[in-house]
């Protein structure tokens, strides 16, 4: 375990299936530092709101099936959702900056933007990216079995792009998924 980091909240952002996960867990181990997953965080809101107060969450209630949608529709819902999670985040990270208590936030639903708002030099944010569809329905077959997704595989490259393009305008850090055996060296050291 080192204690040589230089941030109390690391976000780890990027689209399903790119890893982001996995290196967060690795930082986590390397730093001995616990992950909060938004995933966890997005359905706890889930339960204890309304469509009125979180209409992105609430989204698919409405009758919309994702199939249907379409890649641009699945991506701006990842993109709302998001924007609808940033006030959440911010509370939570602002706690840990408040305690220096050290955290990963890790998940789909950061948006790069958010990461950028922060004042303190002790909140960074990194984000994964996978550009081969092969690999991310590799990776959701390994994950999760079942058949093929390459729908949603397609969503998540499209997201992928989304959050690269969305990075580069506001210079925040992007690192390839791959080769995997140095993601996390090259992970540690984008937060250099």
């Amino acid at each position: 375990m080192k204690t040589d980091r230089n941030w109390t909240v690391l976000f780890i952002g990027g689209a399903s299936g790119t890893g982001k996960s996995s290196i967060a867990y690795e930082i986590s181990r390397y730093y001995g530092v616990n992950v909060m997953e938004v995933d966890d965080i997005h359905l706890a809101i889930e339960r204890v709101t309304t469509k009125e107060t979180f209409p992105a969450i609430h989204y698919w209630e409405t009758g919309v099936n994702w199939e249907e949608i379409g890649v641009a529709g699945n991506v701006n819902w990842l993109i709302n959702v998001s924007k609808e999670l940033a006030p959440v985040l911010k509370a939570l990270a602002d706690r840990h900056l408040e305690d220096d208590v050290p955290v990963i936030i890790e998940g789909d639903f950061i948006h790069p933007e958010f990461t950028a708002t922060f004042d303190s030099p002790k909140v960074k944010s990194i984000f994964i990216n996978e550009p081969d569809i092969h690999q991310i329905m590799q990776n959701y077959l390994s994950r999760e079995g079942g058949a093929i997704q390459q729908y949603r595989a397609e969503i998540s490259i499209a997201y992928g792009k989304w959050i690269t393009e969305t990075c580069k305008q506001n210079n925040i850090k992007v690192i390839e998924a791959r080769p995997w055996d140095t993601a996390l060296a090259r992970a540690i050291e984008s937060l250099l």
